[in-house]
């Protein structure tokens, strides 16, 4: 395992007690306070290395099987992403803050690179900022911030009572009818992929979608609103719907890097609304 922008971090050598214990559980020593579904991502962002070669979190160990834990230094500071956050409303209890695609939105064990959660304490000096919903890399739109747990406590409620309203505009390949709801069930437990079921969810889970526009060449504007959203929600259920995003390559047929049309453009609950438009060709 040969990689200049890594820097090492940690070693431990496994002994007799540790025979036929996969890796990712076996990384518990060098990294205590993660779960089992971080230590995964460490070893697959390449962060990990048994007697200098890369692995698999599902390698099992062997007496003598030096393991070396990395850490990158390349990743993006925070010197570096804060330029490019904005906020777009603050009051005493929440902010907004626009998050470019392209951004963590929260601190990832493992892959080392700064995130948009972790530049909050220098946005908001003194305030005791708390990110309270996430967007996946590839999406741009509005970070919700909490000042306090009293306040992050207070959104949570209100998301399970249905009192959060959150809309997205996507570009997707197709041309659906003027308005329809997916209301599949899904399953969150795989990082990268999320299965829609056959079964219907709880309405909190719906994805309502309205047709904005017609774009041309098979490619249409939608508006996506959901009240608690889970986990890729927005793209399994539409792609389920066979509406895949523009450039999504988890679930439609684009290239890896491929720019992918998802922006959260509005939060609303009350006493708090946010907009902002994406910023698209």
């Amino acid at each position: 395992m040969d990689n200049k922008n890594l820097k090492e971090c940690s070693r431990v050598v496994a002994t007799e007690n540790d025979e036929g214990l996969r890796l990712d559980k076996f990384l518990i020593v060098l990294l205590p306070e993660t779960g089992l579904r971080q230590r995964r991502r460490i070893v697959e962002n390449g962060l990990v290395s048994v007697n200098g070669r890369s692995a698999k979190p599902g390698l099992k160990m062997f007496v003598g099987a030096e393991v070396v834990l990395y850490e990158k230094t390349d990743a993006d500071s925070t010197e570096n992403l804060l330029p490019h956050l904005t906020i777009i409303k603050e009051t005493d209890d929440y902010a907004a803050v626009l998050k470019p695609a392209g951004m963590h939105s929260a601190s990832i064990a493992g892959s080392m690179e700064s995130s948009a959660q972790d530049c909050l304490e220098e946005l908001f000096m003194e305030k005791n900022p708390i990110l309270i919903n996430r967007l996946d890399y590839s999406t741009s739109g509005i970070l919700l911030v909490a000042f306090g747990h009293e306040q992050a406590r207070l959104f949570k409620e209100y998301e399970e009572e249905g009192k959060v309203e959150k809309e997205y505009y996507a570009r997707v390949l197709g041309n659906p009818d003027s308005e329809f709801v997916v209301k599949k069930e899904l399953d969150t437990d795989s990082r990268t992929v999320t299965k829609v079921l056959d079964d219907g969810s709880d309405r909190l889970r719906w994805s309502y979608v309205d047709r904005m526009a017609d774009l041309g060449n098979g490619v249409s504007l939608v508006k996506v609103r959901i009240a608690k959203g889970a986990r890729h929600q927005i793209r399994a259920h539409l792609a389920s719907a066979g509406f895949p995003i523009v450039g999504d390559d988890v679930y439609g047929q684009a290239s890896a890097g491929e720019k992918m049309y998802l922006h959260n453009h509005l939060i609303s609950f009350e006493g708090f609304r946010a907009e902002c438009e994406p910023d698209w060709d």
